[in-house]
């Protein structure tokens, strides 16, 4: 299945949320403030008012912890987290156009607070991803150093690494190099 825009986006959005979380790609926590949140929500396109506060921090944190269930790909988890952020916005959807997104729900207004905002932009791209059997393009990366999440976008479902810590990279490179090494060990062996 093709995903629409404002799906692609929002999943970037929420592996962006869920890779800001302490000790997934680096020792803090990415959306601690009020600045980093404008910054982050910003960097993603967000209209209406963009300024943070700190209860939008304190949402955003909770959304990340809800919504790491996506992750184990076990769909019931996945819409009891849907279903409660559904219960706690106050969604009044309603389509919208702007920018490069074309057609798309909007759940909150755009006057909402910025929380509110996030929680429905994620709760409409997994409630898609649930529809159509696509929760498996949300996991974590495969390399064995890593907890980052990671949004399969590609039409054969193939991504199995992170773009937050340049994991495909860093494991191709030691896979070469033990390779290299056991050609090494092999050819010195031959020699003795």
């Amino acid at each position: 299945m093709s995903l629409a825009y404002d799906v692609r986006a929002n999943l970037l959005l929420l592996v962006d949320l869920l890779n800001s979380a302490p000790h997934v790609t680096g020792p803090d926590d990415g959306l601690a403030s009020v600045e980093q949140l404008t910054e982050f929500v910003t960097q993603h396109g967000f209209t209406g008012p963009l300024g943070a506060t700190p209860h939008d921090v304190a949402v955003a944190a909770g959304l990340r912890e809800r919504f790491t269930v996506a992750l184990a790909n076990d769909v019931e988890p996945v819409v009891a987290a849907i279903n409660l952020t559904f219960s706690e916005i106050r969604a009044f959807p309603r389509l919208a156009s702007h920018g490069d997104w074309g057609w798309h729900m909007h759940a909150t207004a755009d006057s909402a607070p910025l929380g509110e905002r996030m929680a429905s932009d994620l709760v409409f791209a997994l409630t898609d991803l649930i529809r159509f059997g696509d929760l498996p393009r949300l996991r974590s990366c495969a390399a064995e150093d890593c907890t980052a999440a990671l949004a399969d976008l590609t039409r054969n479902q193939s991504k199995r690494f992170c773009d937050a810590r340049n994991c495909a990279n860093r494991t191709h490179i030691a896979a070469y190099r033990a390779r290299r090494n056991r050609g090494v060990n092999a050819e010195q062996q031959r020699r003795v």
